[in-house]
């Protein structure tokens, strides 16, 4: 299976060891052009795998992304370094809990910030239970990976359903809402007019400074890979001038950060398909991504290696890509 345009449970996913070290409160802050900064949240302890994207206007200020709840105190430690005592708006570009974990921590400290979210994702804020015990099947000491999630009060949020300004920062400074599901059905991406910076949260996967290449995230249980390609491509008619993933910092060159994005999601599809046809289960999809990884990447290191299963791991992708295919067997079963 190739997807272009233009041209069930789980078993728990397995965690790399180097998420286990000890938390110290620091935070690594850069500065990008144009009035961006990306503050490391230190993710399970590893530098330069998740950011939150701080962004000053004249008369407003953004945050984009909370970061997990198990290292938010990175987060606020990193806006302190930046003197933020006051957020206007947080826009989440999905709820997942790398994303979301702690939002409800940052609404607490910033007590006037709007928190910005699909529609389809802004119950879980209210009540995140039945988000926490979603991911529960899949990671096994949810505390430990991700902390504590808070509620968030329903007066404090506003749920997105069209492509639309989600927040005006003033001086011409306005962040749009771009829909873009694949990844999940209630991802957006978020467009800044002023500069063109796209901020494509999960939809184009991870693409770490000291990788340089992009691993699709196609976790379950909404991934597809349809969808996933339509809203690169819908990315890509907004000419942005930069992309930035919240995994992580910007990538030099849009259009080949997008055609990448599409080339290693049907890479890992096609690999996965005759495993799932031959009736092996995620684990046996995740060891064949395992046997493939100097042929998916032939110039990675280990070391670097590790760190991208510290975002979205072999058996995270696995275990999304085949429920999509057995979705789309049943379905096509049905017809």
């Amino acid at each position: 299976m190739r997807c272009a345009l233009r041209t069930a449970s789980v078993s728990p996913i397995r965690l790399c060891r180097c998420r286990q070290r000890a938390a110290v409160y620091h935070a690594i802050v850069t500065q990008d052009l144009d009035g961006v900064f990306a503050v490391d949240t230190l993710m399970h302890g590893l530098e330069g795998i998740t950011a939150v994207y701080y962004l000053p206007g004249p008369d407003r200020s953004a945050l984009i992304e909370a970061g997990p709840g198990s290292s938010v105190q990175h987060t606020m430690k990193g806006l302190e370094q930046l003197e933020v005592d006051h957020l206007d708006f947080i826009i989440l570009t999905h709820i997942h809990l790398d994303h979301a974990g702690a939002i409800g921590h940052l609404c607490e400290r910033f007590p006037s910030a709007t928190v910005m979210v699909r529609e389809e994702g802004a119950p879980h804020l209210v009540d995140p239970s039945r988000l926490w015990a979603s991911a529960a099947r899949l990671y096994p000491d949810m505390e430990k990976i991700w902390g504590e999630m808070r509620p968030v009060p329903k007066d404090r949020i506003r749920a997105i359903s069209n492509d639309e300004a989600v927040a005006d920062l003033g001086g011409g400074r306005r962040i749009d809402a771009i829909y873009t599901p694949g990844h999940a059905r209630h991802h957006m991406a978020l467009l800044d007019r002023q500069s063109g910076d796209l901020f494509a949260g999960d939809a184009i996967g991870v693409r770490l400074q000291d990788a340089g290449v992009i691993r699709p995230a196609t976790p379950p249980p909404e991934f597809d890979l349809e969808a996933a390609v339509e809203s690169i491509e819908r990315m890509r008619a907004f000419r942005a001038s930069r992309v930035l993933p919240t995994h992580f910092g910007p990538a030099p060159d849009v259009n080949a950060a997008l055609d990448e994005a599409i080339l290693r999601l049907n890479q890992w599809v096609e690999a996965a398909e005759p495993v799932v046809e031959s009736g092996g289960d995620m684990t046996e999809v995740a060891k064949e991504f395992r046997s493939r990884r100097e042929d998916f990447y032939p110039d990675l290191t280990s070391e670097v290696t590790a760190r991208l299963e510290g975002t979205t791991s072999y058996d995270l992708n696995a275990a999304g890509i085949v429920r999509y295919l057995s979705k789309k067997k049943e379905a096509a079963g049905a017809s």
